[in-house]
């Protein structure tokens, strides 16, 4: 079944290319992918590849987001960077606690995070109530369509 799944979202991978291909201009110049390509990623499950089953994720191996970004790099490079980038948190959070995930993808399991690093002059502090982040963190390929962060 496995095998099955994954033969078949690189099948989705190639049949994506022509599009990527028409849009490749588009992303250099926007320095990201449309909102077009995006949903096509969304609607072929490559975002949820890593991402645990029991919410609705496939729990594909690495190896199968190297195979799909390769196939998605035929048609735009930018493309599957941004594949790459947000479909690893599916596998990162999915090692995290139980709760964590809940509530992360409890009640959204198409919910996408990215990451971001800090600067020299970030900082992140316990307040009452939570956290306080400031100062300025580095650019995280793929932040527009993401609701959650990892910092």
């Amino acid at each position: 079944m496995a095998t099955e799944r994954r033969d078949q979202i690189i099948q989705r991978a190639r049949d994506v290319v022509p599009l990527l291909r028409d849009q490749a201009r588009r992303a250099e110049l926007d320095r990201t992918i449309s909102d077009e390509v995006h949903h096509a990623f969304v609607e072929a499950g490559f975002y949820r590849i890593l991402q645990p089953e029991r919410y609705g994720g496939l729990e594909l191996d690495i190896g199968a987001k190297v195979d799909i970004a390769a196939e998605l790099g035929r048609g735009c490079g930018s493309a599957a960077w941004i594949f790459t980038n947000l479909a690893i948190h599916g596998w990162i959070n999915g090692m995290k606690d139980p709760r964590a995930q809940d509530e992360l993808w409890g009640d959204d399991p198409n919910t996408l995070v990215c990451s971001a690093f800090p600067g020299r002059d970030a900082h992140v502090r316990r307040v009452d109530g939570g956290f306080e982040v400031d100062g300025t963190w580095r650019y995280s390929s793929g932040i527009d369509f993401c609701q959650w962060i990892n910092l």
